[in-house]
């Protein structure tokens, strides 16, 4: 996993954490292996990973060589990477390929010194580190996508070629995990290995004992800074927020809140949270804004297994088991996701309503034991 999970800072970190806390529950010896650049990790970052008991061997690598040496930086790292990251040939993938030359060899030296029952990697774009790798022995592969990365770079790639290498490259492993439902039915239409749904595991949270009328919040909004969330900000601040009653108390949470523009009475920033559970506890309606992006929105789970309503843009559903009577409602125009807010507020009896879609949606498809017991099949 490239990032550091305890940052829980985005989606993808919280996804990954949840994986860890299973393997914990179930007594893995598990030995965490990440990188520095792409996951921004610094020393402090990996003794406080090493003191928090997730797991048990903490590797973090480097993927390009220092450039205190250009030349050697020049010719033993660049040169030779964009060789090796090229096959050797003269054309890339269209793919992300975010393995080089040196993390390559310092996971091979991992393999050669410890023998694994599983391999669990996230992301595709790392999926060269057990291609045609004989070091990896009797272990098993496992991929949990994360995303459909051929969507998400379809601006950089041409989409035939790229998919059909995130296709090959799935068809590397054992076993594939899809975060949503969507993403599951598409890769196992194509894909050599099957592929498993594995949704986001959420623990069954407390849930407020603090009358609606009492909460602090009318809104709460959670984001990281990841250009669709931007962009989603940026619509509902121009399209959305002005038309909305100015009495409207609305909380903004995560990195998200470097993109909201202004001095606004009635909104609170709060860059970072350690724990959500009290400003969900003091929240109405959460919000999703989102436009662009794949995969299952890990805010809208997190919103749901608080019993709180949401309202979000289809791209919000996405991932969702049921796309009906789940807790959103849903709104692609600035105006009708305006009237599902005010909605919501105003009306106490739909507010009920889509308060126990809700909790069916969470208690069905994402509360933790049960997910857990899914996985024990794989494991």
């Amino acid at each position: 996993m490239p990032d550091n999970p305890l940052k829980k800072n985005a989606g993808n970190k919280i996804r990954a954490m949840s994986f860890l806390e299973y393997f914990k529950s179930r007594n893995f010896d598990i030995h965490f292996v990440s990188e520095y650049s792409w996951g921004e990790w610094n020393n402090e970052d990996i003794r406080q990973f090493e003191k928090s008991n997730l797991v048990d061997t903490v590797s973090v690598l480097k993927r390009k060589a220092s450039k205190r040496n250009l030349i050697y930086y020049l010719f033993c790292h660049k040169l030779l990477n964009f060789f090796y990251q090229k096959k050797w040939g003269v054309l890339p993938f269209g793919f992300p390929d975010l393995v080089t030359y040196k993390l390559k060899k310092a996971f091979d030296h991992l393999l050669k010194q410890h023998n694994y029952d599983y391999i669990f990697i996230n992301y595709a774009s790392w999926s060269t580190l057990i291609e045609k790798n004989p070091l990896i022995g009797n272990a098993k592969t496992i991929l949990d996508t994360h995303d459909f990365l051929t969507a998400q770079n379809q601006r950089k790639y041409p989409i035939g070629k790229s998919f059909q290498e995130e296709i090959r490259r799935l068809s590397l492993f054992d076993h594939v995990l899809a975060i949503s439902i969507e993403e599951q039915y598409i890769f196992s239409q194509f894909c050599k290995t099957a592929v498993k749904l594995a949704p986001m595991m959420i623990e069954q949270p407390p849930v407020s004992t603090i009358p609606l009328p009492e909460r602090k919040f009318d809104l709460l909004y959670v984001a990281s800074k990841n250009p669709h969330n931007v962009e989603a900000a940026n619509w509902f601040m121009t399209q959305v927020y002005p038309f909305l009653r100015k009495s409207i108390k609305i909380c903004v949470i995560g990195q998200i809140t470097e993109f909201i523009k202004g001095d606004q009475p009635n909104i609170t920033t709060v860059p970072f949270a350690e724990d959500l559970t009290t400003y969900y506890h003091q929240a109405k309606v959460a919000i999703c804004p989102m436009l662009s992006g794949t995969g299952t929105k890990i805010k809208v789970v997190e919103a749901l297994s608080y019993h709180l309503p949401v309202v979000c843009n289809t791209r919000g559903i996405d991932g969702l088991i049921n796309k009906t009577n789940n807790g959103c409602l849903v709104a692609d125009l600035p105006e009708a996701f305006k009237d599902h807010i005010l909605n919501l507020l105003d009306d106490t009896e739909n507010y009920t309503e889509q308060s126990l879609y809700a909790k069916f949606t969470y208690e069905s498809g994402y509360e933790q034991e049960s997910c857990y017991k899914k996985l024990d099949q794989l494991f």
